[in-house]
């Protein structure tokens, strides 16, 4: 299963005060990415290992005649791995002109998320987790944790052990 984003699509914002997101599972907390950063979810394929990477980097795949970097979402953030099952995907985002996957346990939609709604994230969450976060929604029943990809992927330290 790959999904890949129209190409004629320029904007994912449907008025000045909302912008969309993929919207997406770690575990029994909801999360999201802006949609601009999204170039495809893929169903997840095993990745070839690199030495002495980080312990939260499944590897690199090849995704059409170019490496990318594959992050384990569950690793990064300090939960336990899980096998993976018919739900779990990379979702292939750029960030910084960098392309790189993020292992999912499931994505689940695109959401609008009123960017007036959004609320910085609370002080109980400790400076390493707090700088992957951009803040936090409740749209409807969920609260949804809205994700700084830069610091997720760690570009400097990716970009060393790609390059």
């Amino acid at each position: 299963m790959t999904i890949t984003r129209p190409t004629q699509e320029t904007t994912t914002t449907t008025d000045a005060n909302t912008e969309k997101y993929l919207v997406f599972q770690i575990g029994n907390e909801t999360y999201g990415v802006p949609l601009l950063q999204v170039q495809e979810i893929r169903t997840y394929t095993p990745a070839t290992r690199v030495p002495n990477a980080p312990d939260y980097v499944l590897g690199v795949i090849n995704l059409r005649g170019n490496i990318i970097a594959v992050i384990d979402a569950r690793t990064r953030f300090g939960l336990p791995p899980l096998p993976e099952d018919e739900s779990t995907v990379v979702v292939v985002a750029q960030v910084s002109d960098k392309v790189f996957g993020l292992r999912l346990d499931s994505v689940s939609d695109v959401m609008d998320i009123p960017l007036d709604q959004v609320q910085p994230t609370p002080p109980i969450a400790s400076e390493a987790t707090h700088r992957f976060l951009n803040g936090m929604v409740q749209v409807g029943e969920r609260v949804v944790i809205l994700l700084n990809l830069r610091e997720i992927f760690d570009i400097d330290a990716l970009n060393q052990m790609v390059a």
